[in-house]
């Protein structure tokens, strides 16, 4: 993929009725290997999360890369959708940028950004259409992502400060 490749933000599309695709794709995983979060706490250990885990990969990703997407969505209106990120040693996410925000937490490993070197626990946040390139460290690295959907057109909540 090298250079040409580009993220696939389709994820957090909004349908015709305005649910974030990404969130659709949670929905539809969770039901079809019958796991509910309804009033029970759930964890990545239960019965069933590595199929989800499967069913939620995503493809196309730069050589040694692989992202995985969450049976998790966030937000009243369900529009964060959540991802963890496995990279090998000196995998390169090369420069792209994101309609929205963008949220990385260091989980494991080393992960360098432009002079800056985040280990375990730290996090970067990307604004929208903000380019930006990512290298895992010499251990590789496990990182915590989280993405924002655009609000949809029409009124909203009042932004507070």
């Amino acid at each position: 993929m090298g250079s040409e490749w580009r993220p696939d933000d389709s994820l957090l599309d909004r349908d015709e009725k305005g649910e974030v695709r990404g969130a659709r794709r949670v929905k539809d995983a969770l039901q079809k290997h019958g796991v509910s979060f309804e009033n029970r706490v759930v964890t990545s250990r239960d019965p069933g999360m590595d199929a989800l885990r499967r069913d939620l990969a995503r493809p196309t990703q730069p050589e040694g890369v692989e992202r995985s997407q969450l049976p998790v969505t966030l937000g009243s209106r369900e529009d964060v959708v959540c991802f963890e990120t496995r990279m090998q040693p000196g995998a390169k996410v090369p420069e792209h940028r994101h309609g929205h925000s963008v949220f990385r937490y260091v989980i494991s490993g080393s992960l360098r950004y432009r002079d800056s070197v985040l280990g375990p626990g730290d996090w970067m946040v990307v604004p929208p259409e903000q380019p930006y390139a990512i290298e895992a460290g010499p251990d590789g690295c496990v990182v915590f992502y989280a993405h924002s959907s655009p609000r949809p057109p029409g009124p909203g909540p009042a932004p507070t400060g």
